[in-house]
């Protein structure tokens, strides 16, 4: 499976976008805005996740449950997508930070707090049956799963680590410290 292609399908104008568009009730302009925003966001949450112990456990389950989904025709697999499983998986790829995340791409982009929603739980099955099938088709272990999700954000970032992935970073880490970990515990202890 070729992760350049179908990042890029969510990156560019052109069907997928105008798909995702109409979905969620907005401008391909828009969706588009707002997807260069979320696609790096949760590549970077799912790294984040990838390398925590705990997490990376349940990351490998639902990369193993969604390795035969058939993200390369993207037409078809956002038109038979379950949004509800979308919300699920988005839930467990941003915890806690899911109304921050929310908030701020939508503040970004000019889309609703709903339009962004919908367009998160349309982008999270996608990279999460992406990065499934590609665990199978090069049989990456558990333990491997950083590495496997740090390609995304290279190839988000162009190998350099500048650009899309740093917006990522900014939006996840709210109070600028450079810590994601301490924003999402302060979402559960009430710190701000």
């Amino acid at each position: 499976m070729d992760l350049s292609n179908v990042l890029g399908s969510l990156l560019s104008e052109g069907q997928t976008i105008e798909e995702i568009a109409k979905k969620v009730g907005a401008r391909p302009e828009e969706v588009q805005k707002a997807a260069k925003l979320s696609v790096p966001t949760l590549v970077e949450a799912l790294n984040k996740n990838a390398k925590d112990e705990e997490k990376r456990a349940s990351l490998n389950k639902a990369l193993e449950d969604h390795s035969e989904d058939n993200v390369e025709d993207l037409q078809s697999f956002l038109g038979s997508m379950d949004l509800q499983d979308g919300q699920k998986m988005l839930g467990h790829i941003l915890g806690g930070k899911k109304n921050q995340v929310e908030s701020s791409i939508s503040k970004s982009s000019g889309l609703s707090s709903s339009q962004v929603t919908g367009l998160l739980a349309m982008l999270a099955p996608v990279l999460i049956g992406m990065l499934g099938k590609k665990k199978k088709e090069e049989n990456i272990s558990k333990d491997s799963l950083p590495d496997l999700t740090g390609s995304l954000g290279k190839i988000l970032s162009g190998g350099s680590g500048n650009g899309l992935m740093d917006m990522a970073k900014n939006i996840l880490d709210k109070d600028q410290d450079g810590s994601f970990v301490d924003d999402l515990m302060g979402g559960f202890f009430g710190k701000k």
